[in-house]
């Protein structure tokens, strides 16, 4: 007689399938576990998304230089007068000579934290030199910390590749920190896209106006 027959067919079946059933429980369990975990910090993570809001960024509106009136200054009482050369490129050259338009953000941002600088010229040159536009019809004031952006739209072909602005700037004080002051350019033609950072250079024979 065989000897299984002694066996019920269900302890049989445990016996010869039991440690397969035993992993793909743990497997499941685990999964559950998973599952679980992910749905409770996602719901988390949705509620501290909901309670601190999420605010776009500001699309770009040309700066009020009103609110960043100098109060009258004579920057003639102003101990620190400079100037700084920026590099900026409305295209660059590709594809054997192709120009690839870039649009240019000029940010010059006064990294010091306690004593405000002031701004008197942002203009800007073409390839040849010449005057293409004055973003600064008037000295402005930069509190500490403070940060103002000009741009040149990537249609705006006057500058070409080797254009530039030339930023004058003041302080009270010889201990203040020097702005810093960088072109961003930024391109973009189908799915290729290309950004670069030029830093200004320091001007120390610039002659003021």
């Amino acid at each position: 007689m065989n000897g299984n027959n002694r066996h019920p067919q269900w302890l049989l079946w445990i016996m010869e399938h039991g440690v397969r059933v035993l992993i793909l429980l743990a497997i499941a369990f685990m999964a559950f576990v998973y599952t679980q975990s992910r749905s409770n910090t996602e719901e988390r993570l949705g509620a501290i998304e909901a309670r601190v809001g999420s605010q776009p960024p500001r699309a770009y509106q040309p700066p009020d230089l009103g609110q960043f009136d100098a109060g009258g200054i004579d920057t003639s009482t102003l101990e620190v007068h400079q100037a700084v050369y920026v590099p900026v490129y409305s295209h660059i050259y590709h594809d054997g000579g192709r120009p690839y338009l870039l649009e240019t953000t000029l940010s010059i941002r006064n990294v010091d934290p306690n004593e405000p600088i002031y701004v008197s010229k942002a203009d800007y040159f073409d390839t040849d030199g010449k005057l293409a536009k004055r973003e600064i019809d008037r000295l402005i004031k930069l509190k500490p910390l403070q940060t103002i952006e000009f741009l040149i739209e990537r249609h705006d072909v006057s500058g070409g590749s080797g254009a530039n602005y030339i930023v004058e700037w003041h302080a009270d004080d010889d201990r203040v920190h020097a702005p810093l002051v960088e072109a961003v350019m930024v391109g973009r033609s189908g799915t290729n896209a290309i950004s670069f950072v030029r830093k200004s250079e320091p001007l120390p024979q610039w002659k003021m106006d």
